[in-house]
């Protein structure tokens, strides 16, 4: 049995605090399934001579498998009942295949909005290489007085 992570809820958040740090190894199998998931066949994300020739010590994963990491960060801290609401980012290297990208962030601000209770993480990604990615991500997140009402908002 998997034990269920406690439900991170607003009131329990502080500003500038750290979220856990996720270290995803960038392996062939998993940009070659990446990219594919998401049906990019572009040839530098299966093909390290094309991704070299973009400049890249290899293949690199596309800006969806990217996104992908920082999802799994994200969700990770947040738990079953909050929800990504906006991500902003930019890539300023390759993630390549070979290289272990490490996802961090910390809590920017927090705020309530139309019944929403937000918080916008300062997020980034690093590598041996130095940064990969940078950018905010904004979260909805349930209260304490309701942990399992999923955070919902006008599309």
């Amino acid at each position: 049995m998997i034990a269920q992570k406690k439900q991170l809820c607003w009131e329990d958040v502080r500003d500038g605090e750290d979220i856990p740090s996720v270290t995803l190894n960038l392996t062939i199998q998993r940009l070659v399934m990446s990219a594919g998931s998401n049906q990019d066949f572009a040839t530098h994300h299966h093909n390290t001579a094309m991704g070299q020739a973009d400049g890249a010590p290899n293949m690199h994963a596309n800006a969806d498998s990217c996104l992908a990491m920082w999802e799994r960060a994200i969700t990770d801290w947040i738990g079953a009942a909050g929800r990504i609401k906006k991500v902003s980012f930019r890539i300023v290297t390759f993630n390549a295949a070979g290289d272990a990208v490490t996802v961090s962030g910390n809590v920017a601000k927090k705020w309530q909005e139309e019944g929403l209770n937000l918080v916008e993480l300062n997020m980034k990604s690093e590598h041996a290489r130095g940064a990969s990615m940078q950018g905010t991500a904004i979260v909805a997140l349930p209260s304490r007085s309701k942990p399992n009402l999923v955070p919902r908002w006008k599309a």
